[in-house]
């Protein structure tokens, strides 16, 4: 059975992206049942991987650079996320919620998360002093910026052309 094939990798990453966005709306829009999980909520912890990993992946192609935490430039990119994050805030969003989620399964006791709702801000500081991400507005803008990097008249050149496909196309 073939489940995947693709004549580059540009069609390959508008699959990928396109799944990891559909199952985020499912993670984020899901209600957990207090009853059965103890507390309310959502899939916070897959859809704030899945979020990340979208932010990252359009940066690494967008934004390229030396290392994978510059990939998360995207998120302040007028044209992209323009989030206008100070850099302690990527710091944080990248080595509090999208690495030690995606490597240790975790958060760090410094960030949190919320559902919040289409009027949150993205990221913000709450009065327990920590910087959370609230997934809601964080989806809606994800949509935004996934729709605008694939109508791009370029996106087949910007993701061709790019070091990223040269490192991605080049793994053995």
């Amino acid at each position: 059975m073939i489940i995947a094939r693709h004549k580059n990798l540009s069609s390959l990453i508008r699959e990928s992206i396109i799944e990891y966005l559909v199952v985020a709306d499912y993670c984020v829009n899901y209600r957990k049942d207090e009853d059965i999980w103890g507390a309310p909520g959502c899939f916070g912890y897959p859809s704030t991987i899945l979020l990340m990993s979208i932010a990252d992946s359009i940066g690494s192609y967008v934004i390229e650079g030396d290392c994978v935490e510059d990939h998360f430039k995207i998120l302040n990119e007028v044209d992209y996320y323009n989030f206008n994050l100070s850099e302690e805030e990527l710091r944080l969003l990248y080595k509090h919620h999208r690495c030690l989620l995606n490597h240790n399964a975790g958060l760090s006791l410094k960030v949190g998360l919320g559902i919040g709702d289409n009027e949150s801000k993205v990221v913000e500081w709450k009065e327990d002093g920590k910087l959370y991400l609230n997934l809601k507005p964080f989806l809606e803008s994800t949509k935004l910026v996934v729709k605008k990097f694939f109508d791009n008249d370029n996106i087949d050149n910007i993701i061709e052309n790019s070091n990223q496909s040269k490192k991605v196309l080049n793994k053995n």
